[in-house]
């Protein structure tokens, strides 16, 4: 095997200096790497030293989606453990670990072996395999002197720089919508599909969701991208401030273009549509059936543009209520997009959480890390104000307290909390109801345990959609679980 090996590397120091470009030495060393170990998958992820989060950037038998959305952060999933450990990470069976982060559905083993420098993690290298318990401790110490090696071959031909500088020359717009749950990889998908044509587009999301990114992200990969992309809020704007906003308004002799005009060539993204007042639904839709625009300075112009639209509810209720113009709606609604919420997504809160913790980290001149138990307490946390509430608690954290490493009292304002006091902070996270666990007159364990599984089975209702996910979530059958709903004294207002 030690022969394999050298010969391996000889023949992938040759090849590579004939390959033209940075993704087929990545493809080459990696396909060389799995014949050599018997792999079926696998991927290379490279390091963002700043943020310390993995890029994937050469993988077979992964979706494009998947692989250009997959930021790996350390300490998350099996390969963020193999690069914040520094150690060998081996996964005989996938489906049991509980930090596996599945973006392939063949694979059932995985071996995560890190790149490592004295002083950093420069990548990491993933073999997979469709059976269980594929690689022997033979294999496994092949392959680590094998990476070892490799990282020498990396830094000596500059590909792990080269990677990484590729990665952000060519980054993709749709990215910055950060994310890898199936849903959300659903969206990218259709932005992709819709982004390049004129169709106007109405997102439908929560407040804080992303909306204005998903709107920036369809103008960016549009023939658009070089001409203004401008917004305008609808909500909490009076009658007069919203048509002067739209339309444009004279101030003595001086007419002020509205944004119409002003993004005319571009994209104009308007959140909470729903807000518009009905005079002015009628003004917008005249404007964009005739496709233009009246400024008293001028004649009329043509109007060029591509509306985006942003909404917290469908507004179809609207409409009935006759509240909405279903004309308007028609115009604008071309094509809808549904953003979802972050508590939806739970799996991507490490990723955003570590993206803002770097982002924070370097403005205000920190080095603040999570503990695991920080990063648990935030994906467990409600999220009703979704992404813009987790940069907004993220802030906080590394601003205001002072522990370098942040626990999950740190993303409580009132500190670290003393003993008497940790049941009111953990109810203030929104991990249990207040005072629920308190003990009370009746001290029965019966009750305390009782309590505690309607606390995990609200939570499980609150990942998943059916008693069969929450059944398997909670690792007992679908029987079971209906019993429990059905005579838990706790979760008797709690419906499914």
């Amino acid at each position: 095997m030690k022969q394999d090996i050298s010969s391996a590397l000889r023949k992938i120091q040759k090849e590579i200096q004939s390959l033209p470009n940075i993704t087929d030495r990545l493809n080459f060393i990696l396909d060389a790497t799995l014949n050599l170990f018997g792999a079926s998958t696998g991927s290379i992820s490279i390091t963002d030293q700043e943020e310390k989060v993995l890029t994937i950037v050469a993988a077979k038998g992964m979706e494009s989606e998947k692989k250009m959305a997959a930021k790996l952060p350390f300490n998350q999933g099996i390969t963020g453990r193999a690069a914040s450990s520094r150690e060998i990470v081996y996964v005989p069976d996938v489906l049991l670990d509980k930090d596996y982060i599945k973006l392939i559905e063949t694979v059932r083993s995985e071996l995560a072996i890190p790149f490592l420098t004295r002083d950093s993690t420069i990548g990491v290298l993933n073999l997979e395999s469709d059976k269980i318990n594929f690689f022997s401790p033979e294999i496994i110490n092949q392959a680590n002197l094998f990476a070892s090696q490799l990282t020498i071959v990396i830094l000596e031909e500059r590909i792990a720089k080269e990677a990484f500088e590729k990665s952000k020359r060519d980054e993709d717009p749709v990215e910055e919508i950060l994310g890898y749950d199936p849903a959300l990889l659903f969206l990218k998908n259709r932005i992709r599909q819709v982004g390049p044509s004129d169709t106007s587009v109405m997102i439908i999301g929560e407040e804080g969701s992303g909306k204005k990114i998903v709107a920036k992200a369809l103008h960016y990969i549009s023939h658009r991208r070089n001409f203004p992309f401008l917004t305008v809020d609808c909500s909490g704007l009076s009658y007069e401030l919203l048509e002067s906003e739209l339309f444009g308004s004279s101030s003595g002799k001086v007419f002020n273009p509205g944004k119409l005009e002003l993004a005319n060539g571009g994209s104009l993204y308007i959140e909470s549509i729903g807000d518009l007042p009905l005079k002015l639904q009628e003004r917008f839709y005249n404007v964009l059936k005739e496709k233009s625009i009246s400024n008293p300075k001028k004649q009329n112009q043509t109007l060029n543009i591509r509306i985006f639209t942003g909404n917290k509810r469908d507004l179809m209720d609207d409409i009935r209520k006759e509240t909405f113009s279903m004309d308007l709606y028609y115009k604008l609604a071309e094509v809808p997009l549904r953003l979802p919420p972050l508590r939806e997504r739970r799996g991507d809160i490490p990723l955003l959480a570590h993206h803002y913790l770097a982002q924070y980290n370097k403005q205000y001149d920190k080095n603040k890390s999570f503990s695991s138990e920080a990063l648990k307490a935030l994906s467990t946390m409600p999220w009703s104000g979704n992404i813009r509430e987790l940069q907004s608690v993220i802030q906080y954290a590394v601003l205001v307290p002072q522990e370098t490493v942040l626990e999950p009292y740190s993303f409580a304002q009132g500190g670290k909390p003393s003993v008497e006091k940790q049941t009111d902070v953990i109810s203030s996270l929104g991990i249990i109801p207040s005072d629920f666990l308190s003990p009370k007159e009746d001290l029965s364990l019966n009750i305390a345990i009782e309590k505690l599984e309607a606390l995990w089975i609200k939570e499980a209702f609150s990942r998943v959609s059916t008693q069969e996910e929450v059944a398997k979530l909670l690792g007992i059958s679908r029987g079971a679980l209906q019993y429990k709903i059905k005579n838990n004294k706790f979760l008797a207002s709690f419906t499914t």
